[in-house]
């Protein structure tokens, strides 16, 4: 017989990878958005690891149960590839049924020319995943490209929020939900 999943355990557990294997501190480092920082988290270190990816997973289906009108989850190439992806995988046996696609950072130059893999249709109900948030502009890319389709993104998430005041215009602008914040992963 097999426990329960446990949300708070599992938060619990993520939190430990996360300042493990992707936060590091007191460095100066250049960030997506351009800005300088003296911290990174690379959610990449987490969401690439098996322990992490399913943790992950597991927490954004907790959290999109919350939206059982959204279809489909995807974002942003390189960071959202394997959240999607795993959320997809692990929403069958759920029986959420959650597709996947993915955004390429420009247009295809063969082919169809598409921007967005995975199937994608005008008034479908997405989330659009990040790996983390500084500012909002990486997911704003892949919200663009969603728009473009005619879909409709209605929750933002990501494994980290940086915690940035420069995000407070995409956070006003769009419903952003984050499993970690920087507070949480430094423990104050």
């Amino acid at each position: 017989m097999t426990t329960p999943f446990d949300p708070a355990a599992a938060k619990t557990r993520l939190l430990e990878l996360v300042r493990e294997r992707a936060y590091k501190d007191g460095i100066d480092i250049v960030l997506a958005s351009g800005k300088r920082s003296d911290f990174y988290i690379n959610g990449k270190k987490v969401s690439l690891h098996p322990e992490g990816l399913w943790l992950i997973a597991k927490l954004l289906l907790e959290k999109l149960k919350a939206y059982p009108e959204i279809t489909a989850i995807g974002g942003l190439t390189l960071g959202a590839d394997p959240l999607a992806s795993a959320v997809a995988a692990l929403s069958y046996e759920s029986g959420q049924n959650i597709g996947a696609f993915l955004v390429r950072k420009e247009a295809k130059g063969h082919g169809t020319g598409s921007r967005i893999e995975g199937d994608l249709a005008a008034g479908q109900k997405v989330c659009v995943i990040e790996d983390t948030i500084t500012t909002g502009g990486s997911a704003k890319k892949a919200i663009d490209a969603v728009l473009g389709v005619g879909a409709v993104p209605v929750v933002i998430m990501a494994i980290a929020d940086r915690e940035d005041p420069d995000a407070a215009p995409f956070r006003k602008e769009f419903n952003v939900e984050c499993l970690v914040t920087l507070s949480e992963i430094r423990g104050s």
